[in-house]
């Protein structure tokens, strides 16, 4: 192998990993920001907040499939460098059957020395968006997550409904019986002098003495 070649598979290679790297990076966030409003939920005894969790679940989704949809590219560019020979594709296997101008000819495409070019290999099926969407490492995680959301949203209407499910009690009032005792009044001041409470069989006076 040639140090050209080495170097462009080194590039290739450099390109997958950051891929790769961010495709785990989502799925890291994805359970973080669920975990933390499940939690959230759990405390304020909202069962609403969980839905929200929908969103950020879905966005994940189509955003990791996006970058997996393209390191399944990056990873065909690098085996068309390594083995040094055009790759050829039965139109079948081809998303778009215009591409090479001709429906019924199979597909070929010679990768230069350097070249980056990725977006050659989109004319496959397999590395459409669409269905990387709906691959088994992408959908398992994510279809599952969405699952287990709608379940602790019904968990939680119904434990929170059953506790503060109000208690019936059967009570009467009657106003009639109802008597308010005041054994004593508050003592009234009438220019710093203090008088004692009326019901007080006392006539003394205490005047305040100013500091």
């Amino acid at each position: 192998m040639d140090e050209d070649k080495r170097k462009h598979l080194e590039f290739i290679q450099g390109v997958i990993n950051r891929h790769n790297s961010n495709s785990f990076m989502i799925k890291g966030w994805t359970i973080t920001i669920t975990a933390a409003l499940y939690a959230l939920a759990g405390t304020l005894k909202e069962p609403s907040l969980v839905l929200i969790a929908l969103a950020p679940i879905v966005m994940f989704w189509g955003l990791d499939a996006f970058y997996l949809s393209n390191e399944r590219c990056f990873v065909d560019l690098y085996n068309a460098v390594s083995n040094n020979s055009p790759v050829v594709l039965p139109n079948t296997k081809i998303l778009k059957k215009n591409f090479n101008g001709s429906s019924n000819s199979n597909y070929a495409y010679s990768v230069p020395n350097y070249n980056m070019n990725f977006k050659k290999f989109k004319v496959w099926k397999d590395n459409s968006w669409v269905n990387v969407l709906k691959s088994k490492t992408i959908l398992g995680l994510y279809l599952s997550m969405i699952i287990v959301t709608v379940v602790i949203f019904i968990f939680l209407n119904v434990y929170l409904t059953k506790r503060i499910e109000p208690i019936e009690v059967n009570a009467k009032i009657n106003p009639s019986e109802i008597k308010l005792n005041l054994k004593t009044e508050p003592p009234k001041i009438i220019n710093n002098i203090f008088t004692e409470p009326a019901n007080k069989d006392s006539s003394t006076i205490n005047k305040a003495i100013p500091k």
